[in-house]
C-alpha cells in the first residue's frame, strides 16, 4: 500500500454468501477505475472479540475507515449479515461511490 492510496477494507467471513460477490464488484470497480490500489481483505471471525471492526455486518467496505454506503459505525457487539437494497452493490455503483468518497474535500 502506498501513502496516496487510501485504506480500503472489505470484511466479511467464510460463511457469509454475499463476501465473494462483493469482493468481486469492489475488484472490478478498481479495475475500471484504472486503480491498482491493494484491498485489505479482513476475515471479522479472525479478529479478536474486541476489535471494533467485529461489529460491522458483513460484507461491509471501509473506506479509510468508514463505510463506503454511509452507515455509522455499529454499536452493537456482534457480528451480522448485511442486506443491502437490491442485493448486492453492482461494480457501478461501487465505481461511483469510491469516487464520491475519495474526492478532495
Amino acid at each position: 500500500m502506498t501513502a496516496d492510496q487510501p485504506r480500503i477494507e472489505l470484511l466479511g467471513f467464510q460463511d457469509c454468501p454475499n463476501t465473494p460477490a462483493l469482493r468481486k464488484n469492489l475488484k472490478a470497480a478498481l479495475e475500471s477505475m484504472a486503480k491498482r490500489w491493494v484491498i485489505i481483505d479482513t476475515d471479522q471471525e479472525k479478529l479478536p472479540e474486541s476489535d471494533p471492526r467485529r461489529r460491522w455486518p458483513t460484507p461491509t467496505i471501509l473506506v479509510n475507515g468508514h463505510d463506503l454506503f454511509g452507515m455509522p459505525a455499529p454499536s452493537g457487539t456482534g457480528m451480522g449479515c448485511r442486506m443491502y437494497p437490491g442485493g448486492v452493490p453492482e461494480t457501478v455503483e461501487i465505481e461511483q461511490r469510491l469516487r464520491d468518497a475519495l474526492q478532495p474535500d
